[in-house]
């Protein structure tokens, strides 16, 4: 068997190339393709976080000088910059900022925005704290306990025991407030003081009506 000669691998790899060329060259071209539309989309995400970083620094320093202008920065966040964590960071400081102004309702609504929308845990654990504080504040109990359901990481569960305590107060359910306060207390680690206050003060308000 003879050996191939040069010019038969030449023609050999014409064949093949007349064969595959036309696929060769539209791998490449996709793969190229692909790898600038990534490094494209990397470079619009890495350009958002830097954009909406320098926004919600901007927006921290309003918001000590004036609110109005920290609450324009803060919705531009959650609206053109939402995919971002400064988004929630920004709706969890807008109803902050509602709620000291007593504006409730407001509060609620960036809450469960970020309810709604945080990938983050601590963030969503967080924002329920806040506003079952907030519909207690409202007289809206019930609604507070049923914002308290599910399980709560061991960080949250102090803070989400004596708010289920507060809520059960409003209602009037002492022995649920006591016992919430008791859990309280054990998940507090060791900084219980004013938990003790306020499930002495049910004891307190027990006695006070049994007269």
């Amino acid at each position: 068997m003879a050996l191939p000669t040069d010019e038969d691998r030449i023609e050999a790899i014409k064949k093949w190339w007349s064969e595959n060329g036309t696929a060769v060259i539209l791998g490449l071209m996709l793969g190229i393709g692909s790898l600038v539309g990534w490094r494209m989309w990397t470079g619009h995400v890495e350009n958002q976080s830097i954009q909406a970083s320098e926004i919600y620094l901007s927006m921290q320093g309003l918001a000590r000088m004036n609110s109005e202008a920290a609450v324009e920065q803060g919705q531009t966040l959650m609206d053109d910059f939402r995919r971002t964590p400064y988004a929630t960071l920004a709706a969890l400081d807008l109803a902050r900022m509602a709620a000291e102004a007593d504006d409730l309702e407001r509060a609620e609504e960036h809450l469960r925005w970020v309810i709604d929308r945080t990938r983050y845990e601590d963030q969503k654990h967080l924002a329920h704290a806040r506003l079952a504080r907030v519909l207690i504040a409202g007289g809206r109990y019930q609604d507070a306990l049923d914002t308290l359901k599910g399980d709560i990481p061991e960080g949250f569960l102090a803070i989400m025991e004596e708010l289920r305590g507060d809520a059960y107060r409003g209602l009037g359910e002492t022995s649920e407030a006591r016992a919430a306060y008791d859990r309280a207390i054990l998940a507090s680690a060791g900084v219980a003081d004013y938990l003790r206050m306020k499930r002495d003060d049910l004891s307190e308000a027990d006695a006070t009506g049994a007269q």
